[in-house]
């Protein structure tokens, strides 16, 4: 071998080795990092759930909800704390082994020996490579054009990538420390201003405006000091539920998409349906509608359960912070998925006056407003009555008790003076002063019962234990009046001067949405048609098309509510505009941008929409969606 042959042959081979040593410790040296982040990020993520499980285990109802935890986020954690296993292993073999490298050759017979050994073998591996260039090149070519294509599983970031993703984007402790610094500098500035700000926010509270009754005799000041207190008050448990929900989500939904899942996603969905949609055909009056009843079943059940867990827990314990959040988190789900599921339903059936079930099955019949919707705040009745005697009368004008067409849409401000209209309306105040000033005493009589058992659920909670009835039973309350407040806010926000009432404007139509829950986002069809099942909305829009074009109607497309509050409430009109859809294909994004802009500055006065307006609730002209 060369590694026995003249001097300047061993060099050669030695220089070789030590740069392919080099270039090899160069090449892994991203990987390695990448590794230890990961690593790290996962044992960080298991460092967190050993807290949890500390904090839920003080009773026997502690580590069951944890396992059930455990088992939904399974894909998850499987490869996140597989993966952290085996690097920490490995980090410790290799620890190991560096020792045991040190210890051996460290006699200068032992380091003669393993310098020899590595030249060696430095000088074996060139030979084979020059040996092998053209057979592995001919095998790597053939191999490539062998390999089939990647599948679309393998090219979705899984959940603990985007984990490495987000750890890698956080702020370095030298930007962290920058960013301090930049904070404290700006203070002084920042509250230079603060005055000023004060000053033009009481001016702007004090102009004069018109206001439809009853928010006549509810000063702007008052109105907007009610908002934000509001708004404050569900600002922490909310803030703790985006925060974690939110990014679940996004972790569930990425390993949804991997190959491993693929099986689940083959599986499950037609599984369910197997079972909902015979079921469906048996208990329902409409088949179509069986998609409701998993959601019922799994929400009749789980939300309730964690209910009187909660309940105990504080009986026993007192407040806790981690009950309290792993109430809330579960109870709304990934994203606010369960909070959106619940409400839908709720709304679809106040709008099924017969009922979904059928039969002798009748009995279930508003088992939502009833029995699961109060845990999200629900009022019974409320949609039942309010809603679709309210709302649907008036589509939003003046006359309705939570209108927002007489606010500037454009300021973010005008929304907490929204605030307490929504409220008032979720409670079931202003509903029944309206039904009262048009003596409809059936709805009163429904809506007072609904109103009454609820309250009086209140009531017992508070009487039992205040803290434990105003976070786990009157935060959801206020949760719902705010989280609703917003979307209804945006529903209705846009009007066209030259036709105030026409509802291809007045309602927004969101196309390839992103939480499309039983097709709400076709809100026109909803308001106008309501007669037409959810499932046929895409294809009564697609059939109306011409009508939404000739009107230029509000649409939107590849976004979602919560996105377009968020860019309405920023000012982000190019955001608007770039997904604003103009079916007639000729506005361009400055047109489109001046088109949202105008359409949400329009307000409304006391003659209404229509111009024909004499009083509060005298006229209830519904517009015929053909119109």
């Amino acid at each position: 071998p060369a590694a026995s042959g003249p001097p300047a042959a061993k060099r050669a081979v030695a220089a070789v080795a030590v740069q392919e040593e080099a270039a090899s410790a160069a090449a892994a040296a991203p990987a390695k990092d990448g590794q230890l982040a990961r690593l790290f990020s996962g044992l960080a993520v298991g460092a967190v759930a050993l807290v949890a499980v500390g904090g839920a285990s003080e009773t026997t109802y502690g580590l069951p909800l944890v396992a059930m935890g455990l088992l939904i986020v399974g894909p998850v954690a499987f490869g996140g704390l597989t993966f952290s296993f085996e690097r920490a292993v490995a980090l410790f073999s290799a620890v190991a082994g560096r020792e045991a490298a040190a210890t051996s050759t460290s006699t200068p017979e032992a380091a003669s020996d393993a310098s020899a050994k590595k030249a060696s073998s430095a000088s074996s591996a060139a030979s084979s490579k020059a040996k092998k260039g053209a057979a592995g090149e001919e095998k790597a070519g053939k191999a490539e054009q062998d390999t089939p294509e990647k599948t679309k599983d393998t090219d979705v970031p899984s959940g603990w990538d985007l984990i490495l993703e987000a750890w890698e984007s956080l702020p370095t402790l030298v930007r962290f420390k920058g960013m301090a610094v930049e904070a404290v500098h700006g203070a002084p500035g920042a509250l230079a201003k603060f005055p000023g700000g004060l000053l033009s926010l009481w001016q702007w509270l004090n102009e004069p405006n018109w206001r439809p009754f009853p928010w006549v005799y509810l000063p702007d000041p008052v109105a907007f000091t009610w908002g934000v207190l509001e708004v404050l008050f569900i600002a922490p448990i909310m803030a703790v539920e985006i925060i974690a929900t939110v990014p679940a989500m996004e972790l569930l939904k990425a390993e949804w998409g991997q190959k491993r899942c693929a099986w689940l996603r083959d599986t499950l969905p037609e599984l369910v349906r197997s079972v909902s949609r015979p079921l469906g055909r048996l208990v329902l009056r409409d088949p179509r509608n069986h998609s409701y009843l998993p959601w019922m079943l799994f929400l009749g059940i789980f939300t309730p359960t964690l209910f009187f867990w909660a309940l105990k827990r504080h009986a026993n314990h007192g407040l806790e912070f981690s009950t309290l959040c792993i109430y809330h988190l579960l109870r709304v789900g990934p994203r606010l998925q369960f909070f959106a599921h619940i409400h839908t339903l709720a709304h679809k059936e106040g709008h099924a006056h017969r009922g979904f079930f059928r039969g002798i099955f009748q009995v279930f019949n508003c088992i939502t407003e009833w029995w699961i919707g109060p845990f999200y705040g629900v009022v019974p009745w409320n949609y039942w009555v309010a809603h679709m005697k309210i709302h649907h009368r008036w589509h939003n004008d003046v006359d309705d008790v939570h209108t927002n067409l007489d606010l500037d849409r454009t300021n973010p401000l005008s929304f907490f003076l929204y605030v307490p209209r929504f409220t008032l309306y979720w409670t079931g105040l202003s509903p029944l002063a309206l039904f009262i000033k048009r003596q409809e005493w059936a709805l009163i009589q429904k809506l007072s019962l609904g109103m009454g058992a609820y309250y009086g659920v209140t009531l017992l909670l508070l009487w039992w234990n205040p803290v434990f009835a105003l976070v786990y039973w009157v935060f959801p309350h206020m949760e719902a009046c705010v989280l609703l407040c917003a979307i209804s806010y945006l529903w209705h926000a846009f009007v066209e001067e030259s036709d105030p009432g026409n509802q291809y404007v007045n309602s927004v139509t969101i196309l390839d949405g992103h939480d499309n829950v039983w097709n709400e986002d076709y809100h026109v069809v909803h308001h106008h048609a309501p007669n037409t099942h959810w499932s046929d909305a895409p294809a009564h829009f697609e059939q109306h098309r011409e009508q939404y074009a000739s009107v230029t109607a509000t649409i939107f497309r590849d976004c979602e509510e919560g996105k377009l509050l968020q860019w309405m409430f920023e000012g982000n009109w190019d955001m608007m505009a770039e997904h604003f859809v103009d079916l007639n294909d000729k506005l361009t994004l400055e047109e489109k941008r001046a088109l949202i802009v105008r359409r949400l500055s329009v307000k409304i006065g006391e003659k209404g929409r229509t111009g024909k307006r004499t009083e509060w609730g005298a006229t209830s002209t519904i517009r015929d969606f053909t119109e």
